[in-house]
């Protein structure tokens, strides 16, 4: 296995394949810390999602941040068996992440060169994580380990205009797409919020709608594959860290200016500029 910041992936054997993933783990962390675009693929596009893991664990290990949470995205029923997963995931940085509390609207940052979107999601903190992860899990069984839900926005962006356009590995390359995580108002444990209607709306006009339920198996089975990750690959879950549980409306391309504001049910709500 090869090793990076407790994602691991399998190594082919070959030394050229380990120098290709750091040479486009390198371009994007570049590109990131520059916020220069790359308007094509730097590099070889992952074939595999273990090939896409250890390019993203190649540039968690070349960067200096704290990860604070962890995306979750899904993937396309078209894609589900070619990749073997229906869901994918990368890191959240903690200088990503901002809290908005009543009436707070952050300016988030986005790549004007590459590609922009916003999502409505239900974010979830993990508390107290079990000893062991070496079991079979359910979304029961991992909702006793989370500690917090919130609304929240996440800001998907990439210095790769196309990131989204050549499947789930090149999405998980560069750290699965996300750039920041607008995180809102409390939801009470033991209210039941998956059926709640939610809306986003950028500008003012609604981009799309939905519900938690038609989410796969919903917000904590997004907590349930991140769990399975971590114990079949090694995945580096801690307390504390926030999981954004996977885009509720939709993927919705934004512009830098513009405004984005996320509803959820009747009484809650929580907005960001992109800048």
């Amino acid at each position: 296995m090869y090793e990076g910041a407790g994602v691991g992936y399998k190594e082919v054997g070959l030394i050229e394949t380990r120098e290709s993933a750091e040479a486009i783990a390198r371009a994007f962390v570049d590109a990131r810390r520059t916020g220069a675009p790359l308007p094509d693929y730097p590099g070889s596009v992952p074939q595999s999602l273990d090939e896409a893991y250890g390019i993203q664990a190649c540039a968690i290990a070349m960067t200096d941040q704290n990860i604070a949470g962890w995306k979750v995205g899904r993937i396309p029923d078209g894609l589900v068996a070619a990749f073997g997963s229906d869901r994918l995931a990368g890191p959240i940085f903690a200088g990503s992440i901002v809290e908005a509390h009543s009436g707070e609207i952050p300016a988030m940052p986005m790549f004007p060169e590459g590609f922009g979107a916003a999502e409505a999601e239900y974010l979830l903190r993990l508390g107290a994580l079990p000893g062991s992860f070496d079991r079979e899990w359910t979304n029961g069984d991992v909702a006793r380990f989370v500690d917090e839900i919130r609304v929240g926005i996440e800001v998907a962006s990439s210095p790769f205009p196309g990131i989204n356009d050549h499947g789930p590995a090149v999405t998980i390359s560069d750290f699965g797409n996300n750039n920041g995580l607008v995180i809102g108002a409390d939801i009470a444990r033991g209210v039941e919020f998956h059926d709640w209607p939610v809306a986003l709306a950028i500008d003012g006009v609604v981009a799309g709608r939905g519900t938690a339920a038609g989410m796969l198996d919903g917000p904590f089975g997004a907590v349930r594959f991140l769990f399975e990750r971590s114990r079949d690959h090694g995945l580096a879950l801690a307390a504390g860290q926030w999981i954004s549980t996977g885009a509720i409306t939709g993927v919705h391309p934004v512009r830098v200016g513009q405004a984005v504001e996320a509803r959820f049910g009747d009484s809650y709500a929580v907005g960001c500029t992109l800048r």
